[in-house]
């Protein structure tokens, strides 16, 4: 038995669940997997054992607390971890019942710290020092580690003897199979993810006024959940402001399996980043699913966005509105099925979790053996 665990992402979190646990899964490795969210849903199934705790009812200590109670009723040969407030736990896992330690690191967090912190620079700075004292700490108790994009380093693990296992997140073939991108909405553009000031909501927002003014009859949809409810109430307060409630539209959080059909009916998929710490490394999820979702792509002119072989994307200046507003003016005007074909064809071909799903198995299998 093995147990993956996770204190911030949503259940059905597409790394975590949809590829990682589905994976194990398929190979009939059985799995407790532990959350801590809000969220009403049970993922169980015959390899699958889902725990959720409530976060209305419990605090990252008592979640702690209770998984660790639930591990020495049944220990597992393997903890696969997803962020660093469960450092102790594993460590408590390690120490208590010899598992097996998987640290599997989403975010670089020194970034993280430079992108969100309020501190002045030198605060920031003695932050992020003992943020990697704790994490080399930590790498003691660790046997393997995974990382989600190659630009991810935070305490340099190379140095410290590990060689991380890259598995990007790229889509889950069986989602792009069952795609219909002949029935799209005309002038419709869609964001979905994260939404916070990093993220450049609101210049997305302002550059709709242009928009508007060339395609009329455009519509933006913004999908996802907002990190502070003060920034929710300034998004929305500015699409009141601008006069734009007809043509732009938000939704919460949609599950992971039913984004899909919605982003297939987008021509427009766009990533509206402002140039920051954090999206100067950070390569987007959302780049490969417009990518296999059939949409023409808007996208900062940042080095995440050039990494990748992508066709017939329209690049704009991070954080300025008027260029943002004309690529997706162009966007509209100019979309291209042959571009479109070709980048759908190249995460069906190359950009997907199928092709490197075999890596997550040999770590596995190299713990459990």
């Amino acid at each position: 038995m093995i147990a993956v665990i996770s204190c911030s992402h949503f259940p059905d979190d597409e790394r975590i669940y949809y590829k990682e646990i589905k994976t194990l899964s398929k190979r009939k490795i059985k799995t407790d997997y532990y959350t801590l969210s809000s969220v009403n849903i049970s993922l169980s199934d015959k390899y699958i054992n889902h725990i959720n705790y409530n976060n209305s009812n419990y605090s990252i200590k008592l979640y702690i607390a209770a998984v660790k109670k639930k591990l020495l009723e049944s220990p597992s040969k393997v903890i696969h971890i997803h962020e660093p407030e469960l450092f102790s736990l594993a460590i408590f896992a390690k120490k208590s019942f010899g598992a097996k330690i998987i640290y599997d690191v989403h975010e670089d967090y020194p970034i993280m710290i430079n992108t969100f912190s309020r501190w002045n620079k030198y605060i920031k700075y003695l932050k992020i020092k003992f943020w990697i004292f704790k994490e080399k700490l930590f790498l003691r108790y660790v046997d393997e580690i995974i990382i989600a994009s190659p630009a991810i380093t935070n305490s340099d693990y190379k140095n410290m003897g590990f060689e991380p296992v890259l598995l990007e997140n790229f889509p889950l073939k069986s989602f792009i199979d069952s795609l219909n991108i002949k029935t799209k909405k005309n002038n419709s553009i869609i964001y979905h993810g994260s939404m916070g000031p990093e993220r450049g909501i609101i210049e997305l927002i302002n550059a709709m006024l242009f928009v508007i003014k060339e395609v009329p009859d455009a519509s933006l949809l913004l999908i996802g959940s907002f990190r502070t409810p003060s920034y929710k109430k300034q998004v929305v307060d500015e699409i009141e402001r601008l006069g734009l409630i007809k043509n732009i539209s938000l939704k919460n959080h949609v599950l992971h399996s039913d984004i899909w059909e919605i982003l297939a009916r987008h021509k427009i998929g766009v990533i509206p980043f402002n140039d920051n710490p954090l999206t100067r490394y950070a390569t987007p999820t959302k780049l490969f699913e417009f990518m296999a979702a059939g949409c023409q792509i808007v996208c900062p002119d940042l080095s995440p966005m050039r990494r990748y072989d992508v066709t017939g994307a329209n690049f704009f200046i991070p954080g300025d509105i008027v260029s943002l507003g004309n690529s997706i003016i162009n966007a509209i005007k100019k979309v291209s099925n042959k571009n479109i074909l070709k980048n759908q064809l190249k995460v069906k071909s190359e950009y997907n979790w199928d092709n490197n799903s075999s890596e997550l198995i040999n770590v596995y299998e190299r713990l459990l053996s």
